[in-house]
């Protein structure tokens, strides 16, 4: 997994107007904290984190917070933008340590065609994202599904994703992730009913029997 550097600078924090002083001196507000222990407020170059998100593409990626002469090792947790602009206005970095494992949401990516769009049906993804809990340094940027021999009314569970050595998914209860829908069966079996002729209809181009013998005028009476 990918590491970026960043500079920071500690920050006194204690009101909202704090963040706003930051933001007006050029830098971005933020916080550094560890499970259990009181939050670190810190500034740092919004433009340079921005900068690493356009390369890595990745939500979980590491930022190693140079801060008074120490690296940590952070993990993004909540990114705040602006609303209109999407400039990044607050950050959230937890400090990790070789060894530790996180709660993290990954996205799901589906590869290949599946069997059952090429017999034409339509792929849908039912779930776009998946809760990991896994090695802090060895977070997958996504987790792939391989959808080739997925056939139309099949279904892969959540618990059938391939996913790294150590990683595990968490849910309460095991769900749908990708699916082919369609009506490929359904057409077939019309084919098949057209094709014989249903019951009670006559083939196309013929009458019914009852229906020609209505046809017919009556004998008339002498």
């Amino acid at each position: 997994m990918e590491s970026f550097n960043i500079s920071a600078e500690p920050r006194v924090a204690g009101t909202k107007g704090d963040a706003r002083k930051a933001r007006a001196a050029g830098a971005t507000p933020g916080n550094m904290y560890r499970a259990g222990e009181s939050a670190q407020a810190v500034a740092f170059n919004g433009a340079a984190l921005s900068a690493i998100f356009r390369k890595s593409q990745d939500a979980n990626t590491l930022v190693t917070l140079q801060l008074s002469g120490v690296d940590h090792v952070c993990i993004l947790r909540e990114v705040q933008r602006h609303p209109v602009t999407r400039r990044v206005e607050h950050v959230d970095f937890q400090e990790v340590k070789a060894g530790e494992r996180v709660s993290v949401t990954v996205g799901i990516v589906a590869t290949g065609r599946a069997a059952g769009v090429r017999a034409g049906g339509m792929l849908r993804v039912l779930a776009r994202s998946v809760n990991l809990d896994c090695d802090a340094f060895s977070v997958p940027k996504t987790v792939e599904v391989d959808v080739t021999a997925l056939e139309t009314g099949r279904y892969i569970k959540a618990s059938q994703l391939p996913l790294p050595a150590g990683a595990r998914i968490v849910f309460k209860q095991d769900f749908n992730v990708v699916t082919v829908e369609g009506k490929f069966r359904e057409v077939a079996v019309e084919g098949d009913a057209a094709a014989k002729g249903a019951p009670g209809k006559a083939a196309p181009g013929k009458a019914a029997p009852a229906a020609k013998a209505a046809a017919k005028p009556a004998p008339g009476k002498k």
